[in-house]
């Protein structure tokens, strides 16, 4: 079996391997526009997370660290809104969905 490389990170991405790993992170952060987004879910993609697992492991983040809560309560909407426009230069509709919810929950 070959090792999966994960090269493409930020702080929230980091935020959720800090959770799993059990090791609290004294500045968590969120995916605050469309490229921590994308990290994220590349995350997922190398740990082979399906989409109720990622939904799991984000609810119980929210509940580790709170400015997590928006992100989980919109996990569903905010992937469809990635799928849509991931393949386009740039993502408005998910950088001000993921901007509402900062207003929102942060």
């Amino acid at each position: 079996m070959g090792k999966t490389k994960w090269s493409d990170y930020g702080e929230s991405s980091l935020t959720i391997v800090s959770y799993i790993l059990e090791i609290y992170k004294e500045r968590p952060a969120i995916p605050r526009d469309p490229d921590d987004f994308r990290r994220c879910v590349h995350l997922f993609e190398c740990l082979e997370y399906s989409y109720q697992m990622q939904k799991n492991l984000l609810i119980g983040l929210s509940g580790v660290y709170p400015i997590w809560r928006g992100i989980a309560d919109n996990w569903e909407r905010l992937m469809k809104l990635y799928e849509k426009e991931k393949d386009q230069e740039i993502a408005p509709k998910l950088y001000n969905h993921l901007q509402k919810l900062q207003e929102d929950y942060c």
